[in-house]
């Protein structure tokens, strides 16, 4: 029989696992978005539950076939239990003898066969059936961002305290070890040292050997840790690292020799280095200014407002940004999101050679009219593109200005950025309009660097600013912004660009402009 205690760890690491389970080279399913689509990681959950059902049949099927060897190994030790003590004796009985060479001959070549005999070709099919090795690193890289830009050691997170907020999750150590193997191979040292000990301590509280079946060992740790230590050539600390390790110290000074003629070269990769303005303005600690700046309702612009006036708060006043509220229905939400999830995909950012998906935006989008989505969606666009008009006094075209859904999850987030092209021979974008979907329980706002800012997302929140300065179309460089990235939960949001040469009559460029020029 197995250790049932040992199975129930193997479990229970399996559960904190979702993911790293996809670290085997023999995966055969198709690489799918986790991070940033809710019905996929819903998805994955669900086939991390048949993985179990799975391991089940397949222990039971061990089992079964075991318990069947036993009832052949306690039939076929009769003749030792027979002989002995007289073994001469009970072999000059010719039956004996003829007993037992029949059943050295017939008996044990089906013992062989049976031993031969496949068990659970079926469970070791299924069990196949997993993510990419890209959506483990694409999982690790979004923790990355996290731990990055909120400035949080590997300590808290692996405790599941993220910037203040105390979660009900932790990290095993091997994920730790993963993190630690993230930043190695970025190049980030010293951070790689942080997360390799902490998973060197939690390794030390453990009771289990499941991390050893699962690939992890405390010598694994060690060796990669005196790796970094080595990198940063500081030798004697990755010298006493090795020598702590009963497998490692025999060949500590042939490993030290090995590390460096071998040092890691510093590689390109996918590592943002964020800003250490990230941790002040995204984080839960970071309290605004109070604002003397007025709040009112905008009844002007359009007769319809006089009925139904929006509710304004302007939060700065050079440059202005307003933000307006209570400018979509919780139903109207509701039909955005499960009309528009199944269109969501990778944003691209646009660049000198066209479009690219980048590690500087990671966001799934859709566009708004949509030629697949419903008629309901595309007439609630086209009520959203009126209300746009409104809040802003610009002319916006349901057909032409296309809005963009938006929906940032684990990690998501945009790096520092304006929204205007910077490029004279083509128009470019008056002011944006970012309109909330929904509330973030930690992370996913809008920080304006420059203006010392940040805005925090509520479901029926709009934000209007200006990327050019509207008298002279000169380049408003102040409204540089970011999305923080999102440490729990997910950020759900829309966004419409108003583009110049739409406003020619509306809003002319009164004086010319100093900085910008036209081809």
């Amino acid at each position: 029989m197995l250790h049932y205690g040992l199975l129930r760890s193997l479990v229970h690491i399996f559960s904190l696992s979702l993911v790293l389970v996809a670290c085997q080279k023999n995966d055969i399913t198709e690489s799918t978005d986790y991070i940033s689509s809710v019905p996929n990681r819903l998805r994955l959950l669900k086939q991390n539950e048949k993985l179990l059902l799975n391991l089940y049949e397949y222990i039971e099927e061990l089992e079964e076939k075991i318990e069947t060897l036993q009832r052949l190994a306690k039939h076929l030790q009769h003749p030792q239990l027979a002989a002995k003590g007289h073994e001469e004796e009970f072999l000059s009985n010719p039956m004996n003898s003829l007993s037992l060479i029949r059943q050295m001959h017939s008996d044990w070549n089906h013992v062989e066969k049976l031993m031969e005999q496949s068990v659970g070709q079926k469970q070791l099919n299924f069990i196949r059936k997993r993510p990419k090795l890209k959506n483990v690193k694409e999982t690790f890289i979004a923790m990355y961002r996290i731990a990055s830009s909120y400035e949080l050691n590997a300590t808290d997170i692996a405790k599941g305290l993220l910037d203040g907020i105390q979660t009900d999750a932790k990290l095993s150590p091997l994920e730790c070890y993963e993190m630690g193997f993230l930043y190695f191979n970025g190049s980030l040292y010293h951070t790689a040292i942080e997360w390799l000990e902490t998973a060197k301590e939690l390794m030390d509280k453990t009771q289990t050997d499941v991390y050893a079946l699962l690939g992890l060992t405390r010598s694994k740790i060690s060796y990669l840790l005196a790796r970094c230590y080595t990198a940063l050539d500081n030798l004697d600390i990755a010298r006493l690292v090795l020598q702590s390790e009963p497998d490692l110290n025999a060949k500590a000074e042939q490993l030290l020799e090995y590390f460096q003629a071998n040092k890691p070269q510093k590689v390109e990769n996918d590592l943002i280095e964020f800003d250490s303005a990230y941790a002040y303005f995204c984080g839960s600690s970071y309290k605004p200014e109070p604002t003397r700046l007025h709040c009112s309702y905008k009844t002007s612009g359009t007769p319809f407002l006089r009925l139904a006036p929006f509710q304004m708060e302007q939060i700065s006043m050079d440059p202005d940004i307003f933000v307006f509220h209570n400018v979509i229905s919780s139903a109207e939400i509701a039909i955005l999101d499960r009309e528009t999830e199944a269109f969501l995909v990778p944003a691209k950012v646009g660049n000198s050679e066209g479009e690219e998906v980048t590690s500087y935006r990671t966001v799934n989008s859709a566009w708004l009219p949509h030629v697949n989505v419903s008629r309901e969606v595309n007439l609630l666009a086209v009520r959203l593109h009126k209300r746009m008009s409104d809040l802003s006094d610009f002319n916006l075209d349901s057909f032409s200005d296309v809005m963009q859904v938006l929906k940032y999850d684990f990690g998501g987030h945009f790096n520092i950025h304006n929204d205007f092209f910077n490029d004279s021979s083509t128009e470019d974008r008056i002011a944006t309009i970012l309109l909330y979907l929904n509330d973030v329980p930690s992370g996913g706002g809008t920080v304006f660097f420059d203006l010392d800012l940040t805005v925090q997302p509520e479901p029926g929140k709009a934000v209007l600013w200006y990327n050019l300065n509207l008298e002279t179309f000169d380049y408003e460089e102040r409204n540089i912004h970011a999305s923080c990235p999102v440490k729990i939960g997910s950020k759900f949001a829309l966004t419409q660009w108003v583009f110049e040469h739409r406003q020619i009559f509306n809003r002319p460029c009164l004086r010319p402009p100093k900085f910008r020029q036209y081809k």
